[in-house]
């Protein structure tokens, strides 16, 4: 239908299309997806439609906004809001962003809420999430009272249901006993967190790193999810000393590649805080400036933001510093390239450029990936602008650090009161894995104060693996989803065995080619789901075949 409007005519439309935004709402009650994409076509390419646009999705938003009336449907408004309003798109009216991040950032507590992270902490996402709520102005929201109606209406509604699970999870609460539940799993530890235990190897690889000057390599922090690799980049600034000025950026906020003047105007903000913390005292970048050069091309750009990098270069030199950059979830990069919202070529040769010619700027990526894995999407040779990389695995924590995760949680916990003699039992579950190592704790402390008791047993430990791949079941899904029919068929074979199985085996067992199973195997011990033990394969954590047995 919106396919043979005007829309899509060749000749050039002046005026606003007249019932564009009833078309394009009964449209959607048809055909929702090409709807969306329509709208989006219409924000990139038809600015006079622009406003039509715009009213049309912050309708659908609210329309689903409306119907998430449960904790648990509001806890996926976020992904949706991101879906309906694109933050790289115009689509979103600056005007509308106070109350739609606040909505937002309220559907992310309520996600948190839901997490089998002990109910303090749950009830504590809560209340975060009411907060977000109660800052936002709905009388002044939108420009049309109509809509600034239906904001309230939601407001009330969702702080409705968050009261509502309050009250439910305070009433489990009375009904639990009352040990201390320290355990994370699954979030970001900040510096100097007691639960961040280990990984000393890694300091000392990466100062060694640094330390080699204009010859360091370029580094790459590569792990497989919840490992800790963004952990780790959080303690930086006390593993590595005072030399040492960490900067660290997600890659996976779209905010940042609205425009290549935000993306390096994030980077420049970024470097701008780190230098201030350690009262290094810098001129901020001109955004305005730096917008106008983008407006010329994207070349002008980055020349604008060199100019400003080498007053930041003759700083640190002047105290002796080294800038590390540490670019969290690079594949991301690749994804936004492909999408045509990043020149990912341009910004290669930038990171290419301060690899040779600036010795106080050092680059540091994290990712699951390796270099040589890059490009699929975009054909870009990333091996070709990295020559000279230090690959720095994440993996399992020690034997001796998984105890001191799991005894020592916080200053003068009574772990050993606690665990007893099943902590050797606990590391055997987990291989030491930091994710599963506290989920695992978590859930048996959970069951501790529900049945009332104060210490664990062997037995204690079956229950809870088995409410743990029920609870963690997306994060089981998704390491399962990564892998391809090969990977997965490797795994299911050495589920199915309770000792080392060598690769012949494999082959029979699967009946596949030689070439395609060493492949899967590499990767599968690459990612740590298998363990590669003498001349055969085990699975890396009983943890990971009780889901693959009951999922797969």
């Amino acid at each position: 239908m919106l396919k043979h409007s005007a829309l899509h005519w060749d000749e050039r439309i002046y005026l606003p299309l007249p019932f564009l935004k009833q078309l394009l709402l009964l449209a959607y009650s048809e055909q929702p997806e090409q709807t969306l994409e329509e709208i989006l076509f219409i924000a990139t390419e038809r600015p006079l439609q622009l406003p039509a646009a715009r009213s049309t999705a912050l309708e659908i938003a609210l329309d689903y906004l409306e119907g998430c009336l449960t904790i648990r449907q509001i806890s996926g408004a976020f992904l949706r809001l991101n879906e309906l309003l694109p933050p790289e798109t115009q689509l979103s009216d600056p005007r509308w962003s106070s109350a739609l991040t606040r909505l937002g950032e309220a559907s992310r507590e309520a996600m948190s809420s839901l997490q089998p992270l002990g109910i303090q902490a749950r009830l504590n996402a809560l209340g975060r999430m009411i907060d977000n709520l109660q800052k936002i102005r709905p009388n002044i929201a939108f420009q049309d009272q109509r809509l600034n109606r239906r904001v309230r209406q939601v407001i009330e509604s969702w702080k409705e249901a968050a009261a509502r699970e309050q009250s439910v999870l305070a009433r489990m609460d009375q009904d639990l006993g009352h040990i201390d539940n320290p355990y994370k799993p699954g979030q970001v530890l900040e510096p100097y967190d007691p639960l961040f235990v280990g990984r000393k190897d890694l300091a000392l690889q990466l100062l060694q790193a640094l330390n080699k000057g204009s010859r360091r390599p370029t580094l790459l922090l590569q792990g497989e999810r919840r490992m800790g690799k963004t952990s780790t980049l959080r303690q930086l600034s006390y593993l590595l000393g005072a030399s040492y000025i960490p900067v660290i950026y997600n890659l996976q906020d779209p905010k940042i590649y609205a425009r290549t003047a935000t993306f390096l105007g994030t980077i420049s903000k970024g470097i701008e805080k780190a230098l201030q913390e350690r009262g290094i005292n810098i001129d901020p970048l001109a955004f305005e400036q730096l917008q106008t050069s983008s407006y010329v091309n994207d070349p002008m750009a980055y020349r604008f933001f060199e100019y400003w990098l080498r007053r930041v270069e003759d700083l640190l030199e002047e105290d002796d510093h080294t800038l590390l950059l540490a670019f969290d979830e690079f594949e991301k990069l690749d994804e936004h390239a492909h999408k045509g919202y990043l020149d990912l070529n341009m910004f290669l040769d930038w990171c290419r450029q301060i690899i040779q010619y600036r010795p106080r700027i050092a680059l540091l990526f994290s990712g699951l990936h390796t270099f040589s894995d890059m490009g699929a999407q975009t054909g870009i040779n990333w091996s070709n602008y990295f020559v000279n990389v230090q690959s720095l695995k994440v993996s399992f924590l020690s034997e001796l650090e998984a105890c001191q995760l799991i005894l020592h949680p916080k200053p003068e916990y009574p772990g050993e009161d606690i665990f007893g003699e099943i902590v050797d039992r606990l590391i055997q579950q987990t291989n030491g894995h930091p994710f599963f190592v506290q989920a695992l704790c978590s859930q048996l402390i959970d069951n501790l104060n529900i049945d009332k008791r104060d210490r664990l047993e062997a037995q204690d430990i079956e229950r809870a693996v088995k409410q743990l791949v029920m609870s963690w079941d997306a994060h089981f899904d998704d390491l399962w989803k990564r892998c391809d029919d090969n990977e997965k068929a490797c795994l299911l074979y050495i589920c199915e065995q309770q000792e080392v199985v060598g690769q012949n085996n494999i082959e029979q067992a699967t009946q596949r080619e030689h070439e395609n199973i060493s492949r899967a195997l590499r990767i599968l011990v690459r990612r740590d789901l298998l363990i590669k033990n003498g001349t055969g394969y085990v699975i890396a954590a009983p943890i990971l075949r009780e889901w693959v047995q009951q999922n797969a």
